[in-house]
């Protein structure tokens, strides 16, 4: 799961979007599913924000390259927050 600043709009919101899927795609990371859920409200405020984009998907990915993948998110200026969960 990603969250997107809400000042970037929703377009602005998708292209940085697909700027993430495009870091998963050249680290050999491979998308299965994508759904964008658009603006929500955040259950608490997060950089004097109280609400933003929120897009969830789904990509296979190796495990051992997940700290490169956080270092190079953490790069990306709009990006507010990110969650991995990991399947068997």
């Amino acid at each position: 799961m990603t969250i997107y600043k809400n000042d970037l709009g929703e377009e602005g919101a998708k292209n940085l979007s697909s700027k993430v899927k495009e870091i998963v795609e050249s680290m050999e990371g491979k998308e299965v599913q994508d759904d964008f859920w658009g603006r929500r409200k955040f259950a608490y405020e997060m950089d004097h924000a109280v609400e933003g984009f929120y897009d969830v998907f789904t990509f296979e990915f190796e495990s051992s390259k997940v700290s490169k993948l956080k270092e190079k998110l953490n790069l990306l200026n709009g990006l507010v927050r990110y969650l991995f969960t990991a399947q068997k």
